[in-house]
């Protein structure tokens, strides 16, 4: 396969809350109005693995490395099933939350953010463009409900998220696009858009 061939792998990342779902969605709508193939995904994924993964988040978090081996054997078997076998065709895949979610989730509960990185990058086609929602993390609380003293939900507990944003502020690679997530969603999406639009151009 030429990359003259290879669709688009376009991935938005940040914390809860910044509005990565929405986007998506959005998205997913312009590009098949343009008659694009379009594939959207999500992580964790609805297979075996990410479904442990989103019942250990409503039970309680186990420990950081069977977190980071369950998000690691659920991308393997998406990326071999769904998201190299898309990209082939030619389509434009949209994932919501990819191996940088890892990064810098795992990397937050002290595992070697390099390391994961590395790890997933042996099996996992780096994206084309990288969206990252940036929020302040008490607005990213504020939307999705919750309050410093009323965290159910442990992957959102906010100590937590402000060491996961600092790793999210650290992505400096090219394909990096960081937008204000508190910026319009019609504003948002248009930027995304032209971004992928010039990739498209450049691809062809």
């Amino acid at each position: 396969m030429g990359d003259a061939m290879r669709g688009l792998l376009v991935v938005l990342e940040g914390i809860d809350g910044t509005g990565k779902s929405t986007q998506v969605q959005r998205l997913a709508a312009a590009l098949r109005a343009k008659s694009l193939e379009t594939l959207e995904l999500r992580e964790p994924t609805d297979g075996p693995y990410g479904r442990e993964l989103r019942r250990m988040a409503k039970e309680g978090r186990t420990d950081a490395q069977r977190e980071r081996g369950l998000f690691t054997a659920d991308r393997k078997q998406d990326v071999e099933r769904n998201i190299l076998p898309a990209l082939e065709r030619g389509a434009v895949v949209l994932l919501d939350r990819y191996y940088f979610s890892t990064v810098a989730y795992q990397g937050a509960r002290g595992i070697d953010p390099q390391a994961i990185r590395a790890e997933n990058e042996a099996f996992a086609p780096k994206p084309d463009l990288l969206v990252i929602l940036d929020l302040p993390v008490e607005e990213a609380l504020r939307r999705v409900g919750k309050s410093r003293a009323e965290m159910a939900d442990a992957f959102e507990q906010a100590d937590s998220l402000q060491r996961v944003k600092a790793i999210y502020d650290s992505f400096d690679d090219p394909f990096v696009l960081r937008l204000d997530g508190a910026a319009p969603e019609e504003q948002i999406t248009q930027r995304i858009l032209e971004q992928v639009e010039s990739l498209l151009v450049e691809r062809r």
